[in-house]
C-alpha cells in the first residue's frame, strides 16, 4: 500500500486588481478618449471636482512616481485630508490656438462592436477585463498581436483562463477574429460553417497551405488519398473565406487627428510635452473634509461610500501621473534614438525595437506597446504616428544595421530617379544597394517594391 503524503505549498500571486487594469487602460488611451474617461468619472464621482485655471499655479504639490506592477493600496480616509499629497491633479496646460478641431465620431468602431459582444456575453468583471485588453491588443487585421501567455503574466491571472476568453472573443462577428495567423483565422471560420476535422477543406487549411499558394495539387491529392476535383472544390470554399477578419470593415467615419505628444525644436534640442490642453485639471473635494470630521455622525453605509469614492479618486489622479511619466518616459528615448531623421530625414532613420525601447525605459515591452498604440506626436516633420518609428532592419556589411524604412526609402529614391525607357530591374537594385553596404536578396528587394505599391520594372517602362 503506496504511502499518502500530504504537502502543503505556499505560492505568492499578485492577483488583478481594478487599480491595476485602470493603469493599463489610462496608458493606452489616446488622447480623446482620455479626456472623455476624465470626463466621465467627473460626473459619476462626487468626491472629484474640475479645479479652474488660476493665474498663480501650485506647482510646488509633490507628485509621486509610480511603477506600472505597483499595487495600489486603499486610502486612509480618515487621514487623507491631513495634507496635500495625491489631492491634486493638474494637466500640462497649453495655447488651444493651433489645435485641431475635434468632431465626435457618429458610428461605433470595431473595437466597440468587439467590447459590446464581450459584455453582452459574460458578465464576470475578470472575465471583461481581460478580453478587454485582447481586444486591444487585436493588430490591424483582426489578429492577437500578443501572446496570451505575456497577457497572464501581465494581468496575474492563469494562461489557461486567457485561452478561455480568448476561444469565447473567436466566436464573435467578424469571423476569425482574434486569430493567431491565417491558418487559425481559416480554420475558425470552417468550423463555424458546420465543417469538422475529418473534411477535407480544414486539412488542407491545417497542413497545405502552402501547397495550396504553390499550386502543388499532385502533392496534397497523396497526402490526403482524394482526387484532384475534390481538392479544388475544397480550395473554392477556402478562397470564399476571409483571410483578415478586419478587411473590408473600415467604419467609415472620418477621424481627425489631435497629437498626444507636441515636440519642439528650441535651440539646438527637442522637447516634449503631453498634450493634456483640454483634459480636466482635478482635485478632491474639501467639502468632504467637512463631513469626514463629523464621522461619528456617518452611517456605516455612508463611510463605505466615501472610503470607496475616495480611493476610486485617488487612484485615477495616480494613474494619470503614471500616463503621463511612463508617456514621456518612452517618447523621449524615442526622439534620443531618431534625432538623425528629425534632422535629415527618413533615409536616416535608425532601426528601433518595443523591446529595445522596454529594456531601456525600464518597461515591460507590452506597456510600451499600449502606450504607443493609437497616439500620434506632432513633430516638426509633421503629425505622425508614434509606431511610424519603429519597425525592422538590415543588417550591413560593417556589421551596423539599417532600419527597413530607410531602406525602403533608397528603393524609392532609385525607382524616381531612374531612366523610364530603362527602368531598374529588381536585380539591378540589388547591386546598388550592395556598393552602398546593404545586403539583400531579390525577393525581399521585390517584397519592398510590392508594400510600397511600386510595380515591376516591366511596367513602369516608359511611364
Amino acid at each position: 500500500m503506496k504511502e499518502l503524503r500530504t504537502e502543503v505549498q505556499v505560492t505568492l500571486r499578485q492577483i488583478l486588481t481594478p487599480q491595476l487594469y485602470q493603469l493599463l487602460k489610462l496608458l493606452q488611451m489616446p488622447y480623446l478618449e482620455l479626456e472623455q474617461t476624465v470626463r466621465g468619472e467627473l460626473a459619476k464621482n462626487p468626491l472629484l471636482e474640475e479645479e479652474q485655471e488660476s493665474e498663480e499655479e501650485q506647482d510646488t504639490i509633490p507628485r509621486k512616481e509610480t511603477t506600472i506592477r505597483e499595487e495600489t493600496k486603499e486610502i486612509d480616509w480618515s487621514q487623507f485630508f491631513q495634507g496635500d499629497y495625491d489631492r491634486y491633479y493638474r494637466p500640462t496646460q497649453r495655447s488651444r490656438e493651433n489645435l485641431p478641431e475635434r468632431v465626435p465620431v457618429s458610428l461605433p468602431s470595431i473595437r466597440d462592436n468587439l467590447l459590446e459582444q464581450v459584455h453582452l456575453h459574460t458578465s464576470d468583471e475578470q472575465a471583461r477585463i481581460i478580453g478587454e485588453y485582447l481586444i486591444d491588443s487585436l493588430d490591424d487585421d483582426g489578429f492577437l498581436d500578443t501572446d496570451p501567455s505575456e497577457v497572464a503574466d501581465i494581468l496575474h491571472v492563469s494562461e489557461e483562463r486567457v485561452l478561455d476568453i480568448l476561444k469565447l472573443i473567436q466566436t464573435f462577428d467578424p469571423p476569425g477574429v482574434g486569430s493567431r495567423g491565417v491558418e487559425e483565422c481559416l480554420t475558425i471560420q470552417l468550423f463555424q460553417n458546420g465543417y469538422t476535422d475529418d473534411d477535407a477543406e480544414v486539412k488542407i487549411v491545417q497542413n497545405f497551405l502552402k501547397e495550396v499558394g504553390a499550386k502543388k495539387l499532385n502533392k496534397i491529392k497523396k497526402r490526403l488519398h482524394i482526387s484532384e476535383i475534390r481538392i479544388r472544390e475544397a480550395i473554392e470554399i477556402i478562397s470564399s473565406l476571409n483571410p483578415k477578419p478586419f478587411r473590408g470593415l473600415g467604419s467609415g467615419n472620418i477621424r481627425y487627428i489631435v497629437p498626444d505628444i507636441i515636440m519642439k525644436k528650441i535651440d539646438n534640442n527637442y522637447e516634449i510635452e503631453l498634450n493634456e490642453t483640454t483634459i480636466p485639471r482635478l482635485k478632491i473635494s474639501s467639502y468632504y473634509k467637512e463631513i469626514l470630521d463629523e464621522k461619528e455622525n456617518l452611517l456605516k453605509e455612508e463611510k463605505e461610500f466615501i472610503k470607496q469614492k475616495l480611493n476610486s479618486a485617488v487612484n485615477l489622479m495616480r494613474g494619470l501621473e503614471q500616463r503621463r511619466h511612463s508617456i514621456l518616459r518612452v517618447v523621449r528615448y524615442i526622439i534620443k534614438q531618431q534625432r538623425d531623421f528629425f534632422e535629415e530625414g527618413i533615409s536616416k532613420m535608425a532601426p528601433l525595437t518595443m523591446q529595445k525601447v522596454a529594456e531601456t525605459v525600464d518597461l515591460h515591452e507590452s506597456t510600451v506597446s499600449r502606450i504607443v498604440q493609437g497616439k500620434y506626436i506632432d513633430t516638426p516633420r509633421g503629425i505622425l504616428p508614434l509606431k511610424f518609428f519603429f519597425g525592422g532592419s538590415v543588417s550591413c556589411k560593417d556589421n551596423t544595421n539599417i532600419s527597413t524604412r530607410s531602406v525602403k526609402e533608397k528603393i524609392k529614391i532609385m525607382v524616381e530617379k531612374e531612366d523610364k525607357r530603362h527602368p531598374l530591374q529588381d536585380k539591378q537594385i540589388v547591386k546598388i544597394l550592395d556598393t552602398d553596404g546593404i545586403t539583400l536578396a531579390r525577393r525581399t528587394v521585390a517584397k519592398y517594391r510590392t508594400q510600397m505599391n511600386i510595380l515591376p520594372a516591366r511596367l513602369r517602362k516608359g511611364n
